[in-house]
């Protein structure tokens, strides 16, 4: 219980050197979790350590990093809990003495225990000094009253706030919601869905605000444009790791329903089983690609349905060269690294155009691609796509300083072509100087120039075999009339790209082959900004 002379006496500068502390603290063990995955994973991969041993000592690594990633986030929550103790002791603190100096005013004098007397010792109470006096009484008890409060919520908070032996983010994630109900942080003022915006708002919290709203909000922070690269890796890192905790705790309950089921029901939970699993293996297959490079930013994580994620090679705000690749048909969570891997064949490609300018390439799937190629042939999923990716790519120049003049190209396949010309033809535009498609089924434009860039800046990649250049067309390309009525592709010499040789590769998807690299080295060129070093089928180079 805290007491009159308690609160007024308090030193509370104590509290907030505790949260200076638990800040640095918590940064200091995010920064562990790196060097465990820079300093020691990283020489690991480069040994090319293969075997049963390799294996244990991975996942060993891995079980560590997750426990420090699972103490930061706890260091987050306590040092809310205190910052929250701190501002609010303090405002009933600054109450309570502006009231013990309103009574000095009015005459009175305050007693330790609260209790209100007259100053002058001949003073006679009428019955309004009396009511006056026991005024004052109430309004002194008012903030000592709030002040114990605060002292026993903020006390059972921190009591629920211990470590355990092994890393638990179902805990971490409900420690994170109740510190925040504490603290009364919300989202409700930050306006996500503009960049600027939210940078603007997060350049203006403290190092101890920052690390309050990564406790309590990981997943929503680490879905907002414009916020630093290496502050949504480290928050979708965090949602990561909670939503497969959660999602292990479903499979555990469907399994117990599945095998306790009669007949009638066990069919259903049987598919709930499977759904559980495949959405599991895709999450961990997104952990197995986050651990092959020391490189990797995740920028984007969603575990709902087919799963989206966003994954950066390098990091993009500080790149002089930025890829942003869109995947199409069939594009989802559980195949990610094939898509990653693509990345980072261009991006070691495109540095050795770079010289020493940093390149980054993104593989963005945040959005719902067509599963097959029936659905693709709508243009609903595109449609849908364009603004979130203008937002993300807008949210990608923030970051890296808007008026910096940084190089972002946007390369789109198949499908992804289509969501990149949705965005690329409508109002604000892509924000990239570049764009590149290949196996493209149209782009429901007759010309580049109607695009967001300069024509000279619109790049074709088409195989002599792939056959989604003419399958595609029939639904994403616009018809023309060039002495018969046809439809157009941006493989079309009259689309006015310019078309980029793909010299031995085959089919649809073999753009990004190492064993065959004139392709992906096109693509390399382009991205790192050497035009000059492009090889055209026809066009004309900037």
């Amino acid at each position: 219980m805290v007491t009159l002379p308690q609160l007024r006496d308090a030193v509370l500068g104590g509290l907030d050197r505790a949260v200076v502390e638990w800040t640095e603290l918590a940064a200091a063990l995010d920064g562990l979790v790196g060097r465990a995955t820079n300093g020691v994973g990283g020489p690991l991969r480069a040994s090319r350590w293969e075997g049963a041993d390799a294996d244990a000592a991975a996942r060993g690594l891995a079980a560590r990093g997750e426990q420090l990633m699972v103490a930061a986030q706890e260091a987050r929550c306590v040092l809310t809990v205190l910052d929250t103790a701190a501002e609010q002791l303090r405002a009933a603190q600054r109450d309570l003495r502006a009231r013990l100096e309103e009574a000095t005013a009015a005459g009175f004098t305050v007693c330790e225990d609260g209790r209100v007397e007259a100053t002058d010792p001949g003073w006679r109470a009428d019955s309004a000094t009396i009511a006056r006096q026991h005024e004052l009484e109430r309004r002194l008890a008012e903030p000592v009253r709030r002040a114990g409060e605060t002292d026993v919520r903020c006390a059972e908070a921190l009591a629920r706030l211990y470590p355990t032996a092994t890393a638990d983010w179902a805990d971490t994630a409900a420690d994170g919601a109740s510190v925040m109900g504490l603290a009364g942080l919300g989202l409700g003022g930050v306006p996500k869905d503009d960049p600027a915006a939210v940078a603007k708002w997060w350049a203006g919290l403290g190092p101890a605000e920052q690390a309050m709203y990564l406790a309590g909000y990981p997943a929503e922070l680490g879905a907002m444009d414009g916020l630093p690269a290496e502050v949504r890796d480290r928050a979708n890192r965090v949602a990561l790791a909670e939503a497969k905790t959660a999602l292990s705790a479903e499979l555990a309950v469907a399994r117990a329903k599945r095998d306790a089921a009669g007949r009638t029901d066990d069919a259903k939970w049987r598919f709930r089983v499977t759904a559980l699993k495949d959405r599991l293996a895709a999450i961990e297959g997104l952990e197995a690609t986050l651990r092959t490079g020391d490189d990797l930013f995740l920028l984007g994580f969603n575990a709902k349905d087919d799963g989206q994620a966003v994954v950066a090679i390098g990091n993009p705000d500080t790149a002089a060269h930025t890829a942003v690749y869109v995947p199409g048909t069939g594009a989802r969570l559980a195949g990610i690294d094939e898509h990653v891997q693509r990345m980072r064949r261009l991006t070691d490609a495109a540095r050795g155009y770079a010289g020493s300018e940093k390149v980054s390439a993104i593989t963005w799937i945040s959005y719902d691609a067509p599963d097959d190629l029936l659905h693709a042939m709508s243009s609903a999923d595109a449609e849908k796509a364009a603004p979130v990716l203008r937002r993300f790519l807008r949210g990608v120049g923030v970051a890296q300083g808007i008026d910096s003049k940084r190089h972002v190209t946007l390369i789109g396949h198949s499908y992804g072509s289509v969501v990149i010309a949705d965005a690329a033809r409508n109002d604000g535009g892509v924000y990239a100087q570049d764009i590149i498609v290949a196996g493209s089924p149209g782009m429901h434009v007759a010309k580049a120039a109607e695009l967001d860039v300069n024509p000279s800046h619109v790049w074709v990649l088409a195989a002599d075999d792939d056959p989604v250049p003419i399958l595609g067309s029939g639904a994403h390309a616009p018809v023309v009339d060039d002495g018969r009525i046809t439809r157009r592709t941006p493989d079309d010499r009259a689309f006015g790209a310019n078309r980029l040789t793909t010299k031995r590769a085959e089919g649809h998807s073999d753009y990004w082959s190492a064993d065959h690299p004139d392709s992906l080295d096109n693509q390399a060129a382009v991205v790192a900004g050497r035009y000059d070093r492009t090889n055209l089928l026809w066009g004309n180079r900037p």
